[in-house]
Parts: C-alpha cells; structure tokens; sequence
C-alpha cells in the first residue's frame, strides 16, 4: 500500500513552506498562484488532511516542547515539572525530540507557532542562540541558554561551576592529594557555553596545572569512550553525570581507583549519582522547578527571563581518600 501523502510531502513537492500548505487546510491566506498549485495536488493525490492534526489547531491549551533528547535525565525532570503546571492549568502538551538536529528543531518550531497554541517550550541547543528566525516569534520561551529578545529560563552555571571547581580544588590542596592534572570531557553536540566557562574556570583557579579538553562526538555510544585514557594523579570534571559514570568504568578497566587514583566530578546530579561506589561529587539544578515555571509563564503571558538556582553535591569521588 502506498504511503499516505503529508502536508510536508506538499510543501516539498510544490517548493513552498509547510505554513503555506497549512493555512491553505485551515483556510487562511494563500497567494492565488499558491493556491492553485495546491489545489492541483490535493485533486491528483485525492489528498485529506489528517483529521487529528487539524483538531488540535482549533484548541487554544497547546503548548509545544522541543528538546535535543527527550529521554535525557535532566529533560525528563523539566517535562515532569512542565507537565504538573500543564495539568493545573488543564493544558495540553506536545513532544517533539530533535536529536541535536537543528534543522528539526527549527522546523518544530514553525509548526508549533503555526498552530493555535499557548506558545512554545525548547530546550536550547547550541544553534538556538544564533537562529535569526525565532527573533521575530511572540509566546516562545527558551530554557538553559539566555537568548536576546526571549524569554529564558536559564542555569546559573558560571557560578555552579566557579563554586564545583573551587571546592574540589582546594579541598584536594588540603588534603594533599598528589594531582597533577585537570580535564574536562564533554560532549561536542551539546551547548558550547559551558564548555568555555570551564575552561576560563579552571585557568583562573588552577593557573599553574596543566589542562586540557576533550571532545566525545557522541556521549551516549560506548564505543566513544574507548578514546580516553584515564592517567593516575589527574582530576577529571565532565560535562554531565553520564559521562562521569562512564568513567566509572573505565577506570575499572584501567585498573584506577577514584577517590585515591584519580578524581571524577560531573554536573546534573542524576537520582544514581549518590548511589556509586565511591559517590560521585556533582552539582544540582532546578530542572523540575523550571519545566514548572516555563508553562506558567506562557500561561500568564510573562515574557520576563529568571535564573534558576544549584546547590554544590560534594561527596567521596572529589576526595582524597
């Protein structure tokens, strides 16, 4: 059986924007010209809008929520926090996962301002900050990155990892732990941001050690780990949990032992953090606090931007044990 033709297939097959196609099915604007191309193509393919999709443009409670991965931990604390304000408020939400695409994110976007929503949630990706599109976009608001012009719900990172590089520092000073290097791993698809602000970071605390950055194309793959070899007397930070437990791991390979050996510190703080054998040093940030607040504020209305607060998670694999 043939597949069922989309609005998308139209908009690629006639060269003109899926918004031109919508609004066409919902009886909006169209040049004539436009107009009659369409006309042409539904009659061919004996095309009917799916029924589901135009049900949901005549409701006034959607919200739209874009994010890189939706099965992430800390995503998935937002969408939690999302979702109670959502049903407080009797809202509707829809999901979409981009898979650090930015033209997917893009295009999720432009669908969800094209229907007859409450407005749009994303999670920013790196792209987000310099798309010239979103800048001209009312009810979108934007959570992890500040962003010009939109509202934002941001981490206080340069303070949390100020506060989780200091502290882990010092305190591996008193304790006389023989180290004699710092790396930061991360993940090359995620926001850059972070990943400068730990390099300036460690090059103001930690001015006399030799640092150094490394890049895992993707974070997830175990395969991407196999790069890394773990040296005896060095500090690793990671750019989140994730990859700090993968280096759990490798330091068991290799034979290391973290909290005498080596030192791992990751950023996020995941419900299993504490529960590692030696417990991993982290920081913590208000992700359900933040989903929670994004919805309120696109139901309110309130355009005004907030930074959300972190609390330091110090524990045994910062230690000199």
């Amino acid at each position: 059986m043939a597949q069922k033709m989309t609005m998308a297939d139209i908009s690629k097959q006639l060269g003109i924007s899926k918004m031109t196609v919508s609004r066409y099915f919902n009886g909006g604007y169209v040049s004539e010209e436009n107009r009659i191309k369409i006309d042409a193509i539904v009659k061919e393919n004996h095309y009917t809008p799916n029924k589901f999709a135009r049900s949901i443009r005549s409701q006034s409670n959607i919200i739209g929520f874009i994010a890189p991965r939706i099965e992430s931990y800390t995503t998935s604390l937002v969408i939690k926090g999302a979702l109670a304000a959502a049903n407080e408020s009797n809202a509707r939400m829809l999901f979409h996962a981009t898979g650090f695409s930015h033209e997917s994110e893009r295009q999720a976007v432009s669908e969800f301002n094209g229907l007859n929503a409450l407005g749009t949630i994303v999670i920013a990706s790196k792209h987000s900050i310099e798309e010239p599109f979103y800048k001209g976009l009312e009810n979108l608001i934007f959570i992890g990155k500040q962003i010009s012009d939109h509202c934002c719900l941001y981490y206080p990172e340069q303070a949390a990892i100020t506060a989780l590089v200091s502290h882990t520092i010092h305190q591996l000073q008193q304790q006389q732990a023989p180290f004699t290097a710092i790396h930061y791993i991360y993940d090359a698809r995620m926001l850059s941001s972070r990943t400068q602000l730990m390099q300036t970071t460690l090059a103001h605390i930690a001015p006399t050690l030799p640092h150094s950055l490394q890049a895992l194309a993707n974070s997830e793959q175990k395969e991407a780990y196999q790069s890394i070899t773990l040296k005896s007397n060095h500090v690793y930070f990671c750019a989140t949990d994730n990859i700090a437990i993968r280096l759990y791991r490798r330091a068991k390979e290799q034979h290391l032992k973290i909290g005498h050996d080596i030192w791992v510190i990751g950023i996020g703080d995941y419900d299993y953090s504490d529960l590692l054998v030696p417990s991993l040093t982290t920081v913590a940030f208000n992700y359900y606090q933040m989903g929670y607040q994004a919805v309120k504020k696109l139901i309110k209305r309130d355009s005004s931007s907030c930074e959300g607060q972190f609390e330091l998670k110090i524990r045994e694999s910062s230690q000199f044990i």
